[in-house]
Parts: structure tokens; C-alpha cells; sequence
């Protein structure tokens, strides 16, 4: 049998690659987008003891086109400067064993040559004992220049033409909204974790954003962060010679994806799922499964404990004595939340007070069997409030009247009839059907894929925007208001109204009228999180807004219902295509035959 598949003699013979072949793989290993720039002229910066640091970005034509960092760190001498852009050439090691000492962020000296490889590069730099500066050009590699100038004291990189001459490397880059939403989200992380040192940030010309140098982290946490800077509380913990400090969020206060979780192990930022499972795990059934917790975690750790040379980028690193690191990370966060008050202690309104006890409605007549000490305890009865049945009722009336103007809508006519029997948990909607079977139904779930269904039906339409009698503001982080203007078509196309309001600034004038009166900030929040953590293309995009608006605007597990209004509910999602499951894909229905039922109790 021949084989289709033809190697030419070349290709299979052995040799060895040219410098510029090995520097374009070297660089495509430490700089695969810009934000990995940054990162490594950033942590340069910071290891030249520098007090400020200043990061400008400009775009044009959908792209970055140019960065610069400067800072007033030491400088380079100008006899060196040539030699910082060879391959593996650096001052912060000399041999393998520095590395079981190494506290400084860099040490492989490969980030300067990677970058040269790749784009245009211009340094000035000037030590702070010399009286000229050094202006360095090099192009692909290729020195350009190399002459004497002024300048302050510090360094000055200037990064242009990015991945010029690996154009497939271009092409896999995102939109220019998300490539700089990477950069202001790792340059927040790096002024949360170096709080003492001054950070500039602005993209072409505007200030995205600043703090002062010598500040402690809640007071930056705060500058960057205003909203959610008073659900924070200190984290501080320490065993022998290892040490854990930081932030960590109250259980209110969660995210839809880890872009607001920041690790620094020795001031390197890095990823470690071992760390994030251990806070989750402090947290226990304090926040759902799905989310994150906000964190900014610093840990201090004895270099000859820790491997920083296990990753290209050395955003992973590994610990000799990690369970004992993990378990510390575990009672540290755990101790926090103990001694946090975790009680959201908002009071009532009088129509939040008022009980469903004093709304006149027809209730079928309750027996009730056996002595008191069947009667739930005093503390277990649910008794539905004045305004979660307002709640509850305009959510239901919203999809009933959308059900009544839809035309051709037609049921799976595999569901059964169904009648009311109760609710379990004030979540759970328990029915029969004439041959005796049970069903037990999630109430939100049920009416979550009502609504889904239709706000499908109307995607070709144009979606009905109800404008809001007081416009809620967004305060974003740089990241977070740095993306929204690539999701705007999206949202407008689902019916929100959302306007720039000042810098890192929105303002929500109108939602989709399902959401009703009471949306608040949320929904557009987790939408951009959900944005910021998966990329999402505007076809995937449109889901998530639909699947959230659905979500969002559905009856609530934990409502109390009247027989009516649960009745109602199972009414509208038997007119469904789709009854049996949620859009997220969770069941709304499951059953019990009068067999299964009859086997349970061991009567058959």
C-alpha cells in the first residue's frame, strides 16, 4: 500500500536553525499578543527600582500601533545597552543556582531580544549617575542606532509595528477592545500588587488611569475599584517563614469570571488554579459554584521554595511545600470571613413588612392531621411578602401578554395536563395529572425558558426598550469600560440604552421592557464579565444576552406562589417548544408515575 502523504528528502533531513529563525521562535514563546509586551517591560521596570511608572498605548486602524513604558528606575550603563538585547543576556543572575535566590521579577533575560524580534523597538535610557543618555534603535532585531542624548533619568521603551514580520501571528489576535481590556486588567493587577510605587496609565493621550506611589492597597483597590472597594476585607496570615496578605470580597460580592482575581507569589503575578481552589474552598457554600470571589492575594515565600522556571512567561509557578502553603491560604481567607460581619442588614419598607395575609384571595380549604408536633417549628414557615407577589405577578402578567400577541405559537403536545397541588421550598411547584402521577417543577426554571422562548421569537424584531425614570450609572474599572464600546451594537440590538457618562463612566437610560422597573446594575456588569473571560464572538455574544435577560427577568426561586399564580407558570411553559429543560439546559419537570410512586412505598 503507497503512502499518500509525500516528505521531501529537505524536510526530513536534521540541521540546525539560523539566529533569526530561533529569535522568531524564541519571541513567539514570551510575546504572543501585547499585553505580554507590557507584562515583561512592565516587571522590568518594577526591577529596576523604579518610583513611577508611566504605560501609553496607541491604536489606529483597529490595532495598537504603538507602546511605551518609561519609568525613573536605574537605568542601563551605556556599555550594556547593546548587550540587554542579546538572547539570554541579563544582570539579575549568573549562574543556575541564583536561581534558587532570585527575587526579581525577570531572570532569563530573554523578553528584550524576544520583543526586538519582532517589532521596532527604541530605548532611551540614562543611569542616574551619568550625565548623557543613550538612544537605541533596533528594527526586526537589526541595530539601527545606537547614539548619545538627553533625557531624565530611567528608561524609556518605545515598541512600534508589532509582530511586523510574523503577519499569521497578527491574524490571531482579537479585537483591539479586548487586546487593550487585557492590558488595563494586568496593569490594574500590577497597582493593586505594588501599591507603592506611582502608575500612569492612557491610551492615546486620555488618562484611563493613576495612583499615588506609597498608598496601601485598599486605598488603591478604592482609586481603581470605587464600587466594589467596601465589600473588601484584609486577609493576613502567616506560618514560619511563609506569609499571606491581601484582600478578599464579602460572599455579596462575586464575579462571573476570574479577571478580578489577582495572585502574586514573591510580587509575581501568576496563575495558580491550586490557590483559587483554595480560597473557593474557604469560601464553602458561601458563594455559588459558578462564580469567583473578588481577591488580591500577596504571598511571601522563601525563593529556594519556589520554581518560577516552569513556564515561558513564568505565569505558573511551583512550591516544594504547597499543602502547607494551600492549607495556610485556607485559614487565612476562612478567618477573614469569621470575623467579617457577613449579615446584609438592609431594612424593609413597610410594603416589604405588609403579608400576603392581608391581599383577599380564595384559598382551597386545608385539613390538617395529627397532633401540633406535625406543625413545622416556628421559623420554618414561608409566608409570601406584599411585594414579592407584586413581583411575581407583574413578571408573570410580562410573558403572558408577550404569549397573547405571539402568533402561531405552538406547545410540545407531549406535556400533560397538569393541576395544582403545592410548593416545596418556595421553589419547587408540586402538580398531578389524572392517572395519578407527581410532578415537581422549577419555578424558575419554568418561567426562564418562557421568557427565553420568547425573546427568541422576537429576535428578528425590534426588541421593546423601556427607558428608566432615573438612568442608572456604571462605575467600571479601565478594563471593564475599555471593552464595552465593542458590545455596544449587541446590547442596543437587545434593548438596552447605554451612553458614555464620563470617563470609565456609562450610563443604562433604557433595558429590555422584560426586565421591568427593577433591574439594577448587575446584569450589564455580569454581561462584560462574561465578555472579558471568553472572548466571545457577536453570535455567542447575542446568546449570553438572551440566556441573562432571560434569566435575569424570570420568576425567582424562593417566591412564594398562590395556586394561581403557579398554575400560571405551568400554563406558560406547556405553550413552550421546549418545555423540559432551561436554557442553560437545567430540567424544569420531572415526574413520578403512579407505579413509581406505588414502588417507593413498597406497595407493589
Amino acid at each position: 500500500m503507497t503512502n499518500s502523504i509525500q516528505v521531501s528528502p529537505a524536510i526530513q533531513a536534521i540541521q540546525v536553525l539560523d539566529d533569526s529563525t530561533v529569535h522568531l521562535i524564541a519571541a513567539g514563546e514570551v510575546v504572543d499578543r501585547p499585553v505580554s509586551i507590557v507584562k515583561e517591560l512592565v516587571e522590568n521596570a518594577i526591577d529596576a527600582m523604579s518610583s513611577r511608572i508611566t504605560v501609553e498605548l496607541t491604536t489606529s486602524h483597529g490595532a495598537i500601533s504603538r507602546i511605551r513604558i518609561s519609568d525613573d528606575g536605574t537605568g542601563i550603563p551605556s556599555d550594556q545597552v547593546s548587550t540587554a538585547f542579546l538572547p539570554h543576556a541579563t544582570s539579575k543572575i549568573r549562574t543556575g543556582d541564583d536561581l534558587h535566590s532570585c527575587l526579581t521579577l525577570g531572570f532569563r533575560g530573554e523578553a528584550l531580544a524576544s520583543i526586538a524580534a519582532v517589532s521596532y523597538v527604541t530605548m532611551v535610557t540614562k543611569p542616574r549617575d551619568s550625565a548623557t543618555a543613550i538612544r537605541f534603535r533596533i528594527t526586526g532585531g537589526e541595530v539601527v542606532e545606537h547614539t548619545e542624548t538627553g533625557a531624565p533619568d530611567g528608561t524609556s521603551i518605545t515598541v512600534e509595528e508589532v509582530f511586523f514580520n510574523t503577519p499569521a501571528r497578527r491574524k490571531f489576535l482579537k479585537s483591539l477592545q479586548t487586546e487593550v481590556a487585557h492590558i488595563s486588567s494586568m496593569l490594574e493587577s500590577f497597582a493593586c500588587l505594588y501599591p507603592a510605587i506611582t502608575f500612569r496609565y492612557l491610551v492615546n493621550g486620555l488618562e484611563r488611569f493613576s495612583t499615588h506611589g506609597g498608598s496601601d492597597l485598599p486605598d488603591i483597590f478604592r482609586a481603581l475599584y470605587p464600587v466594589d472597594a467596601g465589600m473588601m476585607i484584609p486577609v493576613r496570615g502567616m506560618d514560619g517563614n511563609i506569609r499571606v496578605t491581601g484582600l478578599v470580597s464579602l460572599p455579596k460580592l462575586v464575579k462571573q469570571n476570574r479577571q478580578r482575581f489577582f495572585i502574586a507569589v514573591n510580587g509575581r503575578l501568576v496563575q495558580s488554579p491550586a490557590i483559587i481552589s483554595a480560597v473557593k474552598r474557604a469560601y464553602g457554600s458561601l458563594v455559588p459554584g459558578s462564580t469567583w470571589p473578588v481577591a488580591v492575594l500577596m504571598l511571601e515565600i522563601p525563593p529556594a521554595e519556589v520554581d518560577a522556571n516552569i513556564h515561558p512567561t513564568k505565569r505558573e509557578v511551583r512550591f516544594s511545600a504547597e499543602r502547607r502553603i494551600l492549607d495556610l491560604i485556607v485559614r487565612a481567607v476562612r478567618r477573614a470571613l469569621d470575623d467579617a460581619d457577613l449579615l446584609d442588614l438592609r431594612a424593609e419598607t413597610i410594603e416589604e413588612q405588609t403579608s400576603l395575609c392581608d391581599i383577599p384571595l380564595q384559598e382551597p380549604d386545608r385539613k390538617i392531621y395529627g397532633s401540633d408536633a406535625a406543625m413545622p417549628a416556628a421559623g420554618q414557615v414561608r409566608e409570601a411578602t406584599l411585594a414579592g407577589y407584586r413581583t411575581t405577578s407583574r413578571q408573570l402578567l410580562q410573558t403572558r401578554l408577550q404569549e397573547e400577541t405571539q402568533v402561531g405559537l405552538q406547545g410540545d403536545m407531549r406535556f400533560p395536563e397538569l393541576f395544582w397541588i403545592g410548593q416545596a421550598g418556595g421553589t419547587y411547584i408540586i402538580a398531578g395529572d389524572k392517572s395519578g402521577a407527581l410532578f415537581l417543577i422549577d419555578q424558575h426554571a419554568a418561567h426562564e425558558r418562557v421568557r427565553y422562548d420568547q425573546l427568541k421569537q422576537k429576535e428578528s424584531m425590534q426588541l421593546k426598550t423601556q427607558e428608566l425614570i432615573a438612568p442608572v450609572v456604571l462605575n467600571m474599572s479601565p478594563s471593564e469600560a475599555g471593552l464595552l464600546p465593542s458590545v455596544l451594537p449587541v446590547l442596543t440590538d437587545e434593548g438596552f440604552i447605554i451612553e458614555p457618562f464620563g470617563q470609565d463612566t456609562w450610563c443604562v437610560r433604557g433595558v429590555p421592557v422584560v426586565l421591568g422597573r427593577y433591574e439594577d446594575p448587575e446584569t450589564v456588569r455580569e454581561l462584560i464579565g462574561t465578555i472579558l473571560s471568553g472572548d466571545e464572538e457577536p453570535v455567542r455574544l447575542k446568546e449570553q444576552v438572551l440566556r441573562l435577560v432571560a434569566c435575569r427577568s424570570a420568576v425567582k426561586a424562593g417566591a412564594v406562589l398562590t395556586p394561581e399564580q403557579g398554575m400560571d407558570i405551568i400554563n406558560q411553559l406547556s405553550q413552550t417548544a421546549d418545555p423540559w429543560t432551561c436554557p442553560h439546559g437545567r430540567p424544569t419537570i420531572i415526574s413520578f408515575s403512579s407505579q413509581e410512586l406505588a414502588k417507593m412505598f413498597r406497595r407493589t
